[in-house]
């Protein structure tokens, strides 16, 4: 009885198919034999590389190839993809009366830069249409920031890491000024206003200047 149970048991398992074990491993891991990477076999032997049969150019050539077809690239750009900008064009509107404030800005192309956040203000005392009295207090709060040769307010920002926000913080700052300027409670009329002198414009001396050439003298009677 008990043999009969053990070949009944038994049975079972050896009628199943044989099933062939696969690999999860991914195939970059499957070709590694013997050391942690298999070499390639004579992959750098100049015994087994080909014969130069001198029908290529060499690196230098190559280079001037490759030289030559950015050149081209650029000038199918112009002769094709630049002439379409001339929908986007604007005719040109020199600033009216009311626009005196003129802002300057730096770009650089291909590439970010922390400069390009900097916005420098300038404006013209004189279209601030102030009197007297409030363009001595102007000048006394605007302090080294006026410039006597231009005759210009001058104010740069850069502590913003946005340029809108530099551009925001400059006009605001101007505004203030042009306010304070205007208030009447204290005019600071008592405080002297202690101005650099302007620049002296060299002349050059007519006696210095070099002799016409007989060719201007000839164009010139001719005029």
């Amino acid at each position: 009885m008990a043999s009969r149970s053990i070949a009944r048991a038994v049975q079972p398992t050896l009628s199943k198919p044989a099933c062939r074990a696969f690999s999860s491993t991914s195939a970059s891991l499957a070709g590694r034999q013997g050391g942690r990477f298999r070499k390639p076999e004579k992959k750098f032997d100049v015994a087994y590389m080909e014969k130069f049969e001198f029908d290529d150019q060499t690196t230098i050539g190559h280079e001037l190839f490759e030289n030559i077809r950015t050149v081209r690239q650029y000038l199918r750009k112009t002769e094709y993809e630049l002439p379409k900008l001339q929908t986007f064009a604007k005719p040109f509107e020199p600033p009216t009366s009311e626009q005196i404030v003129k802002l300057k800005t730096h770009n650089y192309l291909g590439e970010g830069h922390p400069v390009e956040r900097k916005v420098v203000l300038s404006v013209k005392v004189s279209d601030l249409k102030l009197d007297n009295k409030e363009k001595h207090k102007f000048l006394l709060l605007a302090g080294p920031r006026y410039n006597v040769d231009t005759e210009e307010f001058v104010l740069s920002s850069e502590k913003f890491p946005h340029r809108k926000q530099n551009k925001k913080y400059v006009h605001d700052v101007l505004n203030k000024l042009v306010a304070e300027s205007k208030n009447k409670d204290d005019t600071f009329e008592d405080i002297p206003l202690n101005l650099a002198q302007p620049k002296k414009r060299l002349q050059f001396p007519k006696e210095w200047a070099r002799p016409p050439q007989p060719q201007q003298q000839e164009a010139q009677q001719q005029e």
